[in-house]
């Protein structure tokens, strides 16, 4: 996950929980500043099943508390360390498009992602509730992640997978992700062309990643 300039003077702290808060050592702070969303989700929008609004505050400990327990295992085997909550509960805090996701007028997940300079639309994190996933839901979500990256002129998704999480790795390469490169210890990078850049030829090169892993 790219972590968004000036996070390091935020103005709350996570919930705590008995899970320790050892930064993870694959974490590096973004090298390259990325951009805001030039159309931010602004309002409620629904879609067949599902509706779509921006992060709130009052959403953040949901978000945290989902996305341990989710990834926290998949973490702790991939780096050998704990989730890094302190450093994730910034990254949500720091502005970067972060939208919930819900149906029936209950949260079931969100995504967030950042904005490259060159084109790309850096998928940071996607997860949903586990009674919610192999329902159409995931590929609904991605859909309409791929519409946003097309209102802001983006020619490249990308997502980080950790290469020990089997389900996150099929569903991305169904999507029509194809590997990129690989980062050591355990992390795949995959991309998605959804339109060829206006200038044939420009760089290509992926932010740097923060939190290498895709969120699922």
């Amino acid at each position: 996950m790219q972590r968004a300039k000036g996070i390091k003077n935020r103005k709350s702290q996570p919930p705590q929980t008995a899970r320790s808060n050892k930064r993870a050592g694959g974490m590096k702070k973004l090298q390259s500043p990325a951009k805001t969303a030039s159309t931010p989700a602004t309002g409620n929008v629904a879609t067949a099943g599902l509706a779509f609004r921006p992060r709130t505050p009052a959403d953040d400990t949901y978000i945290l508390q989902l996305t341990e327990e989710q990834l926290g295992t998949i973490h702790q085997s991939a780096f050998g360390e704990s989730f890094p909550r302190e450093q994730f509960w910034g990254y949500i805090q720091s502005g970067a498009p972060t939208v919930v996701v819900e149906s029936k007028g209950k949260r079931i997940g969100y995504y967030s992602y950042l904005l490259g300079p060159d084109g790309k639309m850096h998928i940071s994190a996607m997860v949903i509730e586990p009674q919610y996933q192999s329902t159409g839901f995931g590929t609904e979500i991605m859909s309409r992640l791929e519409t946003e990256a097309a209102s802001n002129g983006v020619h490249t998704l990308e997502v980080f997978v950790q290469s020990n999480n089997a389900k996150s790795l099929a569903f991305t390469k169904k999507l029509g992700f194809v590997e990129a490169f690989r980062l050591e210890p355990n992390t795949i990078c995959f991309q998605k062309l959804v339109h060829r850049p206006m200038a044939q030829g420009a760089a290509t090169a992926a932010l740097p990643p923060d939190n290498p892993y895709w969120f699922y």
